[in-house]
């Protein structure tokens, strides 16, 4: 039985989501000095009002790309970057062009159920398929009340807010529009105030319903097979280094939850690691199960992708 929830942080974003640039910027200053958020120029440096600053702060922890500790005996909180994963970003994606990146990104966002708890009900409970913003807060909020210890409570206006950052973070503000030619104006990205997951495409207009919204796959060809092996390998059993397709489809935080794929896309991704020698899978008297002999580590997979991309 998974334990009760005594607490949860919302609103932690100060109701921003990361825009273009933010997360790079964050782990330039934080490189340069790990005491950035408690410096008195803090504003200066990150380009941003208060708010922006500590909305920065959050996504770049939220992403793990950094992690927080104390130090200074306990009095100071300090940005490190993280070794397994901020320090390779910073190294082979500093200004996130890549949609790999993004879609890590991603991952970390939903799978960390501390930080962003809606974001984690959205992508790994709820199962709604045409839905308005007003479908999802109330179901959400209904998966929330089931996790929470009895008496415990939380801001509902906060958890509506988390909700509704959710459909802005992966709905471009634009989508639907009829663009003139006469009307385009070139944009620094850093100036789109939509978020870089926009990108990603897993959450669209309904064409069926109006005000509605569906969450859809990937596009074909955008969510590379190294990231789904990411995925795999941060939740598979390191006892058993095994996994069953249907917990590759429902369970929390894996590849089906948390990148909306079907088991047909699952496995037809599981087929292009087979061929590529990363598993095998056995199909036969319907165990449905894939099988890693010598799993590598989280970081080496990313760290493969990259060098590989660098050739290309």
């Amino acid at each position: 039985m998974n334990e009760k929830l005594k607490k949860v942080k919302l609103k932690g974003n100060e109701s921003f989501n990361f825009r273009e640039g933010w997360l790079r910027k964050g782990m330039r200053c934080v490189a340069e000095n790990e005491n950035l958020f408690s410096q008195d120029d803090v504003m200066e440096r990150l380009g941003v009002g208060s708010k922006m600053v500590k909305s920065i702060r959050f996504w770049l922890q939220a992403t793990h790309l950094t992690e927080e500790r104390y130090t200074n005996s306990g009095r100071s909180r300090s940005q490190f970057i993280t070794e397994d994963f901020g320090v390779i970003i910073a190294k082979y994606d500093p200004y996130f062009d890549d949609l790999f990146t993004l879609f890590l990104i991603h991952y970390h966002i939903v799978s960390n159920a501390s930080l962003c708890i809606a974001w984690n009900i959205f992508f790994n409970e709820y199962d709604g398929q045409d839905f308005t913003k007003e479908d999802m807060i109330n179901a959400c909020k209904v998966f929330l009340d089931k996790k929470m210890d009895e008496g415990c409570t939380y801001s509902e206006s906060s958890f509506i807010d988390d909700c509704s950052s959710i459909i802005k973070m992966y709905m471009n503000s634009r989508a639907g529009e009829q663009i003139s030619k006469n009307s385009i104006v070139d944009t620094h990205p850093e100036e789109s105030l939509d978020c870089p997951l926009v990108e990603l495409g897993l959450i669209q207009k309904s064409t069926k319903t109006k005000g509605a919204f569906v969450k859809s796959m990937p596009t074909h060809g955008a969510l590379d097979k190294l990231a789904v092996l990411y995925v795999i390998a941060q939740n598979i059993s390191k006892e058993k280094n095994s996994v069953s397709i249907d917990d590759l489809l429902n369970a929390p935080n894996n590849i089906g939850r948390v990148f909306n794929l079907s088991r047909v896309a699952i496995n037809e991704y599981l087929d292009q690691l087979r061929i590529a020698g990363y598993l095998t899978i056995n199909r036969t008297a319907g165990l449905d199960m894939v099988y890693v002999e010598t799993m590598m580590k989280p970081e080496d997979i990313i760290t493969e992708y990259y060098k590989k991309a660098q050739v290309r």
